[in-house]
């Protein structure tokens, strides 16, 4: 398969009909959750867990985590990198099992799943789109979405495209609780999530297109079990030719003719992915639920797109496109 969708997520390079904006990181924030904030009395100093991060493969969306969780946690985390031999990689774990006072995270799918053996120590996995395939999650094992926060996506849409009603999202099977909670977000901005579960390529391109009858615009996902290279050019091409605007999922997408691309702030995941690993400290397992979002993401417009499609590109919105 196409190096794509090796993992969850693409860094692909492909010629195409647009040049890729410049890169800028746009930090929008949700409504605010109000807490109560009571004063504590200082705690005496602890013996705080060493942090072990696995990442899956030396790639940007891999390691950029990384470096950023390298920047939050300090000398208390050490870093391994996966590699091509199989009876290494499992030495690796096994060598964590009997480690004492420490946490561990795991950047990608090949990762997470090999951390996933370590049943006894808390986990925060990051950067995989299909956890639920692998049974990723558990009460000492849980996660941060690879997926930006759903209500920075449809507030993009609402600014780039006021006019929209209808978007129309593909994905393979098991993927219900992320839809309705998106749907959810959809509609603080009146639109309407129109979603397809599919299990093949060829299925996803034929509900891309029987959607087409009744969406304005799509919304793409990195669901590789569904969605393969080619099936990518096919669908982009489609939504081109029927003047579709086209969220992507990956900076270099907006080469085939995506309207812009979002993706969550690595600098937010890591704060996220330290915050869970602190809520867990002298637990017996990890608080919260089995998925937490990043509010803080990063935005690219193409402003080609924008022209083509007749949308008019707001002012405040410009920096994140290569637009006058």
């Amino acid at each position: 398969m196409h190096r794509l969708f090796k993992y969850s997520i693409v860094m692909m390079v492909i010629p195409g009909c647009a040049t890729p904006p410049a890169d800028h990181a746009q930090k929008l924030s949700a409504p605010a959750i109000q807490q109560n904030m009571a004063v504590e009395t200082p705690r005496p100093a602890r013996n705080l867990p060493h942090v072990e991060i696995l990442v899956s493969e030396n790639l940007p969306a891999y390691t950029d985590v990384a470096r950023e969780l390298e920047k939050v946690l300090g000398q208390r985390a050490s870093v391994q990198t996966l590699g091509d031999n199989a009876l290494k990689n499992q030495g690796m774990v096994y060598s964590l099992k009997s480690a004492e006072n420490i946490q561990i995270i795991s950047i990608g799918l090949d990762a997470s799943i090999a951390a996933s053996k370590l049943s006894s120590k808390q986990l925060v996995f990051c950067q995989v789109f299909n956890y639920r395939d692998y049974d990723l999650v558990s009460p000492m094992h849980k996660g941060i979405s690879i997926l930006p926060s759903p209500y920075q996506v449809f507030r993009t849409w609402r600014h780039l495209s006021p006019g929209i009603s209808d978007i129309g999202v593909i994905t393979g099977p098991g993927f219900e609780d992320e839809i309705r909670l998106a749907s959810q977000a959809a509609r603080q901005f009146q639109i309407t999530l129109h979603h397809e579960t599919v299990k093949s390529d060829k299925e996803y391109q034929f509900a891309f297109k029987k959607l087409g009858k009744k969406v304005q615009g799509y919304w793409l996902l990195p669901d590789n079990r569904v969605l393969s290279a080619a099936s990518l050019h096919e669908v982009m091409n489609y939504s081109i030719y029927n003047s579709k605007p086209t969220a992507v999922f990956s900076n270099e997408l907006l080469k085939l003719g995506g309207l812009f691309s979002i993706n969550s702030d690595p600098v937010e995941v890591a704060k996220l992915v330290n915050l869970r690993l602190e809520q867990a400290q002298e637990k017996d397992s990890i608080p919260g639920p089995e998925l937490i979002y990043a509010d803080k993401v990063k935005l690219k417009i193409n402003s080609v797109m924008v022209k083509n499609l007749g949308l008019k590109l707001p002012v405040h919105l410009r920096k994140f496109a290569n637009a006058p």
